[in-house]
């Protein structure tokens, strides 16, 4: 019943998003037709907003990753509980506010533009080096990352609580490792390993952001999410069956990922998940 009540909807917007994208249904339906799918597949920017959505997925994840890990390698001990709420604020800023306010601070009119030009270290505001609407996609990957930071910190606390590495680094250096080789040998690698499947999750979900991309992105390149709304929302309305092609072939490519990050938490002992 639940995965009825779960499934259900998504099985029936794939099956909506096919029908469309093939000429089966919607305002310009002339029958079966693949055009739609030949046209998004021969598209470089197709693929262009692939690889630049999973670049920015995996940089803001990477950058987040390494973050968290510094923290809980100044404090080797398992963070207090107190000490999570400064850590745990920036979970409940929503995306869209989280783009807004990179605007507001980092953009060439932002707040540290206009302190920057107040001491003198730069002319004119818009001197200001800011990575907003960066082709690169710097200020994506700035503001994902400060949003993303606070739960791998709690994710790897919690790991670290369940697996004692405390007690683990403990041993390692008994036996006659450094600090730094317990650390890169057995802390990060067991934290990793039981993040994973989590870290997989993540992964998929800044790859696929859109609030942020379309707040403080470039026009060019694009990610893929800010691609399916540009296509849908045109008033060419020859380009909606593309949009929905390329939707369905994102959530097809999510649903695998998915499917693999399922299989690496079940093969996963089960005291090393959270």
């Amino acid at each position: 019943m639940i995965w009825a009540l779960v499934g259900g909807p998504l099985l029936l917007s794939a099956a909506f998003m096919l029908a469309y994208s093939v000429g089966l249904t919607g305002l310009l339906a002339h029958g079966l037709s693949f055009a739609a799918w030949a046209t998004v597949l021969d598209d470089r920017v197709t693929w262009i907003s692939l690889g630049f959505s999973c670049w920015v997925g995996a940089a803001s994840l990477g950058i987040s990753m390494l973050g968290a890990l510094a923290v809980l390698a100044l404090r080797p001990a398992p963070v207090a509980r107190s000490m999570l709420t400064p850590w745990s604020l920036p979970i409940a800023v929503p995306p869209m506010v989280a783009g807004l306010s990179a605007v507001l601070w980092l953009g060439n009119a932002g707040a540290l533009a206009r302190a920057a030009y107040a001491l003198g270290w730069i002319r004119r505001p818009a001197d200001f080096p800011s990575p907003i609407y960066s082709t690169s996609g710097l200020g994506i990957i700035v503001t994902q990352a400060a949003l993303v930071l606070p739960f791998l910190i709690v994710l790897f606390d919690r790991l670290s609580r369940v697996h004692r590495l405390g007690a683990l680094d403990e041993a390692a250096r008994t036996l006659g490792a450094s600090p730094s080789l317990a650390w890169w040998r057995v802390r990060v690698p067991l934290l990793l390993r039981s993040a994973a499947p989590t870290l997989g999750i993540y992964f998929l979900a800044l790859s696929g952001a859109f609030e942020i991309p379309l707040l403080v992105g470039a026009s060019y390149p694009t990610m893929l999410s800010v691609r399916v709304v540009q296509l849908s929302g045109r008033f060419d309305l020859s380009t909606r069956p593309q949009a929905y092609a390329l939707a369905l072939l994102y959530a097809l490519g999510v649903a695998v990922s998915s499917a693999v990050a399922r299989r690496l938490r079940t093969s996963t002992p089960r005291t090393e998940r959270i």
